[in-house]
């Protein structure tokens, strides 16, 4: 059943008054009416199940039936990726927010076709708070604003990043992850026709270290897709609660 955003749900709340878009959704879109059952998410780590017991022409009330909170695992995962032609890229947001991505920071490369446009980073937070609400994820990823690439990496400081390199040979993520130290991991995923040699160059000078995933070339919201799938199942091989 999908859930509905609440930022403002309390973990001892008892009752709760929903307005705005999400209370357009529970009227007018799923047509939901008193006495029926919903789901709420906070984004924040709280899962709720409510009874709707009011409705009026701006908002509805709730009864909190139960509530949960669920745990934040270790370690985090974030994505950088890059900003890609017909807005593939909130593919990239919407996808990885249902795998359990919690960060995510929009690069501009040297072969990006597209930059950084006005609300950007609104529209990929609105994906993102759209897909929680699909898949019932209690975490609302974190949307950085777009940087260079340069700039990303001189202020990228709390994850161990692991770049996606199309050519040359490279470890597996499966032989990476076996080797890091339990930091935060960033995978950083390259554009349309891949990062160039001044980039390459770029993560040689600041010893990031790269990764193959496999002969084939892909896409970069395949890419970015595949390393995040891979990366959770590793994790979840580890710890079967991994969320």
């Amino acid at each position: 059943m999908p859930s509905f955003y609440t930022s403002h749900l309390q973990i001892n709340d008892k009752n709760l008054t929903i307005a705005g878009e999400e209370f357009h959704h529970i009227s007018h879109v799923f047509r939901k009416r008193i006495g029926d059952e919903i789901l709420l998410t906070s984004g924040n780590g709280l899962l709720a199940k409510a009874l709707i017991y009011e409705i009026d022409k701006k908002f509805v009330k709730v009864e909190i039936l139960d509530i949960k909170k669920e745990k934040f695992t270790h370690p985090a995962i974030a994505v950088a990726f890059p900003l890609l032609k017909s807005k593939h890229d909130f593919l990239i947001v919407e996808k990885l927010t249902e795998l359990g991505v919690k960060e995510f920071f929009p690069i501009v490369t040297n072969h990006s076709v597209r930059i950084s446009s006005i609300n950007t980073q609104d529209k990929f937070e609105k994906a993102a708070i759209a897909a929680i609400k699909q898949c019932d994820n209690a975490f609302l990823p974190k949307i950085h604003p777009t940087q260079r690439l340069q700039d990303f990496l001189e202020n990228l400081t709390d994850f161990q990043p692991f770049a996606a390199l199309e050519t040359g040979k490279h470890k597996t993520l499966f032989n990476l992850v076996k080797e890091f130290n339990g930091q935060p991991i960033c995978l950083i995923i390259g554009p349309e026709g891949g990062f160039d040699d001044e980039e390459t160059e770029l993560f040689k000078m600041k010893n990031i270290t790269t990764f193959t995933l496999g002969n084939h070339i892909l896409r970069a919201e395949t890419a970015a897709i595949a390393a995040a799938a891979q990366i959770m199942a590793i994790l979840l091989e580890n710890n079967e609660n991994y969320f």
